[in-house]
């Protein structure tokens, strides 16, 4: 059966062959997915992608070190990974995008958007302790970042699974076949050694005050002047609801805030239906 999105390949203008799915016609929708072993571009979008391609051009990005992306040794950064997509938007010769990021994705895409406020018209991000670490408001939860730590090591079917238990809140969403294409991408060449530079590049930004300047985004998130939503899962178990409320209180310029009822980390793949409303509602305004 054929999938309601194209798989494609691009060379980015800084050299990254970079695996991407995209669908629909217009302007440009970007999607950045979270971090974790198996995460991709198709994994983390594919209830969101057909929908949003209804009225705009929408790309599910493979993040450099994810996926089917190249896997250089590299160290991986978050300056690496925003790089990346800088690139990735330059090679298609992308204008006025709209941004999507969940999690690990929602920094990289609002760093993105400080970076290049020019070439963005709007940002949604999706439940993301990384963002409220860079506002100081807080991290994810102690056992969420344990079992990051376990299936960074050895992806398995067992360890898959009690990873996207910590993601998704509806447990039927966690099926073989989504299991089976997680560890199969999550075991491809470079993806645990990438996996474990960014678990490192982490540490370093807790350890070096240097680093954590370039990290935080405190000053500098309250200023931007495009359309700004927050969307969060109330039943989220890696980043709790606190840093929701933390990241709101923090933004005075926050357009829109959606709490989601049986949702977990993973908002847009517990609860398709309403994600996708909240966005093409946002994104067409």
């Amino acid at each position: 059966m054929s999938k309601p999105y194209r798989s494609s390949f691009v060379r980015t203008t800084n050299g990254i062959k970079t695996h991407f799915i995209e669908a629909g016609e217009g302007e440009p929708i970007v999607m950045v997915h979270g971090g974790g072993p198996g995460a991709c571009g198709e994994h983390n979008w594919m209830n969101n992608v057909p929908a949003l391609a209804e009225k705009f051009h929408v790309y599910a990005i493979d993040l450099i070190g994810y996926g089917y992306t190249d896997k250089p040794p590299i160290e991986y950064t978050y300056k690496a990974k925003v790089d990346h997509v800088a690139g990735f938007i330059d090679a298609m010769c992308l204008e006025g995008v709209r941004l999507v990021g969940n999690s690990m994705g929602s920094y990289v895409a609002i760093r993105y958007a400080l970076e290049y406020p020019e070439n963005v018209k709007k940002a949604l991000l999706v439940a993301t302790a990384t963002v409220a670490g860079a506002m100081g408001v807080g991290t994810v939860s102690k056992q969420g970042n344990q079992v990051r730590e376990v299936v960074g090591e050895v992806a398995t079917k067992d360890t898959m699974r009690d990873w996207l238990s910590m993601l998704l809140d509806n447990k039927e969403k966690i099926t073989d076949d989504l299991l089976e294409r997680r560890v199969r991408v999550a075991n491809l060449p470079g993806s645990m050694e990438a996996q474990k530079s960014y678990r490192a590049h982490m540490a370093k930004i807790r350890q070096d005050p240097n680093l954590h300047q370039w990290y935080d985004i405190s000053t500098r998130l309250p200023k931007v002047t495009f359309p700004l939503a927050l969307v969060w899962g109330k039943n989220d178990r890696f980043a709790s609801i606190e840093l929701a409320e933390g990241i709101k209180a923090k933004l005075p310029n926050l357009t829109e805030y959606h709490l989601i009822d049986g949702s977990g980390h993973q908002v847009q793949n517990d609860q398709p239906e309403k994600f996708n409303e909240i966005a093409l509602r946002f994104f067409s305004k």
